[in-house]
């Protein structure tokens, strides 16, 4: 039985990248100090996740956006966090605006570092209306083979849809990893802010996309305000039975940490729940409108 320390964060972000820098490095080392084997961040936490508050913003927020974005693997704050990687013996997924190929062309990405150096990234795929302002999609949906267990890495936004940690999962993954950026939003007026929907969907998108593919999920959300955006922590990790086995809570910035069996836990769910049924019990030959075999109603 082999047992790995996931660890995660709830950050207070900023629009400052070397601030956020020296916060990431920090807790990689506070992490890595207490026996983690894999420390997981926020969504852009790299450069602050950009708030395009209305119309009249876009311009300054583009601006910065495409002045701070940094090549992947070897923009130099990327290689900061890589060098610390390998110097702590530790995995470390954030993520980041990565600069494309010309001007204008950058992506959500999240990193996925390790003590041998880069292992991957992965370029978001589902993008908010206000986000589409900002990035370009991604396209696929990669795994990655670590010392600790085989890895699919998806931002924030891409939980809403089971297809992609069902994807992640059919191409291996065990390990969901999941910077992500979750605000509370519009909440009603004498509504606490935690009974908002953005924040009961958050948990209620965590916990059904670990349990309906019997794998772990992590995730990781900023705490606090940057610019008109507040978010509310909660960064999590979930058990293979849709189980919270760690958080940070709502509004408390820190780190919480797990020590798992990676390959166990996912046995242990499948026995529990009537074997692989999940996956198993899968009828994709009766999906036809998901591969689009029929015409998709709601689309007209």
């Amino acid at each position: 039985m082999s047992h790995t320390v996931i660890a995660t964060c709830a950050m207070r972000g900023s629009l400052d990248g070397e601030q956020n820098l020296e916060r990431i490095l920090s807790i990689i080392d506070e992490a890595a100090d207490a026996g983690a084997d894999l420390i997981v961040f926020p969504e852009i936490s790299l450069q602050g996740y950009p708030f395009i508050a209305d119309k009249a913003s876009t311009t300054a927020v583009l601006e910065e956006v495409y002045r701070t974005a940094e090549s992947v693997p070897d923009g130099p704050r990327v290689r900061a966090i890589e060098a610390k990687a390998i110097s702590r013996r530790i995995h470390v997924a954030y993520g980041l605006t990565e600069a494309g190929i010309g001007a204008g062309v950058v992506f959500d990405t999240a990193v996925l570092t390790g003590p041998s150096g880069h292992i991957g990234r992965y370029r978001k795929v589902h993008l908010t209306p206000s986000e589409q302002v900002i990035w370009r999609p991604g396209n696929d949906w990669p795994v990655f083979e670590t010392a600790i267990g085989r890895i699919g890495l998806l931002i924030c936004y891409d939980k809403t849809w089971p297809e992609s940690c069902r994807e992640l999962t059919l191409r291996g993954a065990e390990l969901l990893v999941m910077p992500t950026a979750y605000s509370y939003g519009r909440v009603p007026a004498n509504t606490d802010p935690r009974d908002g929907v953005n924040a009961q969907q958050y948990q209620l998108f965590d916990r059904a996309r670990a349990a309906e593919n019997q794998r772990w999920l992590v995730s990781s959300n900023y705490v606090g305000n940057i610019g008109r955006a507040e978010f509310f922590g909660l960064s999590q990790i979930i058990d293979p039975l849709g189980r919270v086995i760690a958080s940070t809570g709502f509004s408390d910035e820190g780190l919480v940490m797990a020590e798992i069996d990676v390959r166990g836990g996912i046995a242990d769910a499948m026995a529990k729940s009537l074997g692989a049924r999940a996956l198993r019990d899968r009828r994709s030959d009766t999906y036809l409108a998901i591969r689009g075999e029929i015409p998709i109603a709601i689309d007209g």
